[in-house]
């Protein structure tokens, strides 16, 4: 899943929540796409987790939905869906990759540190991130043939098949560039 912000001042946002919030203006970038890591329900609403400017730390921040628009409302073929708890016992929903959907304090650990969640969001953010169609980046990888890849940048190769995701990484250079194989369709409604 994909959202672009599209405001980003905590007058903008309901008292219950402008008064938790520390900033006046969150770090986000009003017209920057930003992929979501989880999504869940806190304060009547849609909240997203995401890496947003200050993602200076190991770990994504919950930013609340009102500050984005979809641009691509796929879910990520790695989120399984849960209910969480909250600090009152309130069930929420929740949609993550499964070690985060399925434990509850597994977003503390992250926060904390603990170098286990870091490396599992770590090795889910390098999945996710290369997911989804990214408008910004403008080199396609090149084919070689049925199962190799050229980086435009380095003209170095390596073998990739796939077609799942839309965007690959030269392993040489580590260029982001988009996956000439890669299918950009919906799944036929019904």
């Amino acid at each position: 899943m994909k959202i672009k912000c599209n405001k980003n001042q905590t007058k903008d946002l309901p008292e219950e929540i402008r008064n938790r919030q520390s900033y006046d203006v969150l770090p986000l970038i009003i017209g920057k796409e930003y992929i979501v890591y989880a999504l869940s329900e806190f304060f009547n609403d849609v909240w997203f987790c995401i890496c947003d400017e200050n993602h200076i730390n190991s770990f994504p921040m919950w930013r609340p939905s009102m500050f984005f628009e979809v641009t691509d409302s796929r879910l990520s073929r790695y989120w399984v869906f849960s209910f969480q708890e909250d600090s009152n016992n309130k069930k929420r929903p929740f949609f993550s990759y499964s070690e985060w959907a399925n434990n509850d304090f597994y977003y503390d650990s992250l926060t904390e540190d603990e170098d286990i969640e870091v490396e599992i969001f770590e090795t889910y953010k390098k999945l996710m991130d290369l997911e989804f169609p990214d408008n910004s980046i403008k080199e396609i990888a090149q084919i070689g043939d049925e199962k190799w890849l050229i980086c435009t940048s380095c003209l170095d190769a390596w073998e990739s098949s796939d077609s799942r995701d839309a965007l690959v990484i030269c392993p040489y250079c580590q260029i982001i560039q988009n996956n000439p194989r890669y299918k950009d369709v919906f799944p036929s409604s019904i």
